[in-house]
């Protein structure tokens, strides 16, 4: 999100009448007895409006041989909104522009206080020109700009930047971080992440093991002090940054992954397979959905708007989507492969964080478009990205599928030129994927672990974040 530093003027140079100059040296001040009738003072200075004119965006392109090549589009940039920090002396927009958008040549129009008048200072010395809004001007790297006020005897300077994405936004950043031999013990595994935690837990075929790294680290996994049974893995789900899992009967909470206090028994769960903000969910052992309010407490069978032979068995992931921006409830995505292992099945749910009582349906998604539909991919992992439910795993080839992105609840599953995997990734005897809270992707393909982000879905993070 910082400009360039090329330095460029093309302003028109005028040298200032040398007794307004020494006046201008004092620093910019406010007196009351200098106020108009309307009770405003010509002695303030100060930038309220700073807008872009027509910018041009260097776009890549294919020609229709194929070769590589590039053109310029335009790029209406009068509505893009400039923040003004009038204690600081700051003008800069947090929303960049898109990469390749030429600031070398920039029309510029500036509001001022009183019709203050305005100059750009120069970056070698004191050299002041008048600002023009018809001269381009260098914005390649933080500009300096003088306001004077209508008397002429006092001023303020601002320093503007018109930032600019310094990534192309459809680029999926991977790093490849240090293996972990333990990792390739782990007959299945799963990924999932806390707030600044990212942990894996997997199988050997005789108990359940787990390794957690920091958020900033990923180089470095701890061996989680407490094992469980070969199964439980499938279990390990996060609700309210809290670890919740499955074994032999107990359910089991944890903040860091090696304290857990049994919050409920029930011999009657087979796995438990989604989360909201207020509710559990599992299959039981009899192949019913159930739910609990009270972190696993207590269970109740959930009511299904279609057959219950179609709810997932294996390969079962869940997201929780926001539900058009409405802050107490959510939407829980349950996939995952039917008993035949040839069919990969979604369900839907409301759930409700300020109403935990309130019930709904389970609706069965259908779609009758065969090319729309989830593939039953090998080692299937759905994860929540860029607000979308986005699908990995292993095709019947044994190369890893295309990454699917489903906007709508799980109807239509597409791909996405912009989403790929690591180069070169090869799928191993084990694969899976969670998402942190910096919105980076974090695969697990046998001993080998990525980190990477869709560079668009990180500016808007920030940009979210700055709003706050």
């Amino acid at each position: 999100l910082f400009p360039y530093t090329t330095l460029f003027r093309s302003n028109k140079i005028y040298t200032l009448v040398g007794l307004v100059l020494a006046t201008l040296m004092m620093t910019s001040c406010l007196k009351d007895d200098d106020n108009d009738d309307n009770g405003s003072s010509f002695r303030d200075t100060a930038i309220t409006g700073f807008t872009l004119g027509q910018l041009k965006v260097k776009r890549d392109t294919l020609t229709k041989s194929g070769k590589d090549s590039t053109f310029y589009a335009k790029y209406e940039a009068k509505n893009l909104r400039f923040y003004i920090d009038q204690a600081q002396g700051l003008v800069y927009n947090v929303d960049s522009l898109p990469y390749g958008t030429d600031v070398a040549h920039v029309l510029a129009t500036i509001t001022t206080k009183n019709s203050g008048i305005v100059t750009i200072l120069s970056q070698q010395g004191d050299k002041q020109t008048y600002f023009s809004p018809n001269d381009s001007i260098d914005f390649t790297s933080p500009r300096s700009f003088r306001i004077y006020s209508n008397a002429q005897d006092t001023y303020r300077d601002y320093k503007i930047s018109v930032n600019v994405h310094k990534q192309k936004g459809n680029v999926f950043s991977w790093a490849s971080m240090q293996g972990n031999s333990n990792f390739g013990a782990f007959t299945a595994m799963k990924a999932v992440s806390t707030k600044d935690k990212i942990f894996v837990f997997g199988t050997d075929g005789t108990q359940t093991k787990g390794y957690v790294t920091a958020q900033n680290d990923g180089n470095h996994w701890a061996l989680l002090s407490q094992s469980f049974s070969a199964q439980a893995y499938q279990s390990v789900l996060v609700k309210e940054n809290k670890l919740f899992i499955l074994d032999s009967g107990r359910i089991l909470s944890s903040t860091d992954g090696n304290a857990w206090t049994q919050v409920g028994t029930n011999t009657n769960l087979k796995q438990l397979v989604a989360a909201s903000s207020s509710e559990l969910f599992a299959l039981t052992t009899a192949g019913s959905l159930v739910r609990s309010q009270d972190n696993g407490a207590t269970w109740n069978v959930e009511t299904l708007d279609d057959n219950i032979s179609l709810l997932p068995v294996s390969n079962i992931n869940y997201v929780l989507l926001s539900n058009n921006g409405a802050d107490d409830m959510s939407r829980v995505l349950l996939v995952g492969t039917t008993a035949s292992g040839n069919k990969t099945v979604t369900w839907t749910r409301l759930s409700y964080k300020n109403r935990p009582t309130a019930d709904d349906t389970w609706n069965y998604v259908e779609n009758a478009a065969t090319k729309f539909l989830l593939p039953a991919y090998r080692h299937l992992t759905v994860v929540n990205y860029d607000d979308a439910a986005l699908a990995m795993g292993v095709d019947n080839s044994g190369k890893f599928g295309s990454m699917l992105l489903s906007r709508d609840a799980g109807i239509v599953w597409n791909s996405d030129k912009d989403f790929s995997y690591p180069l070169n990734v090869q799928p191993a005897n084990t694969f899976t994927a969670t998402v942190d809270a910096d919105a980076y992707i974090w695969m697990i393909s046998g001993s080998k672990v990525w980190r990477g982000r869709l560079n668009r879905v990180g500016w808007k993070l920030n940009q979210e974040r700055a709003a706050e």
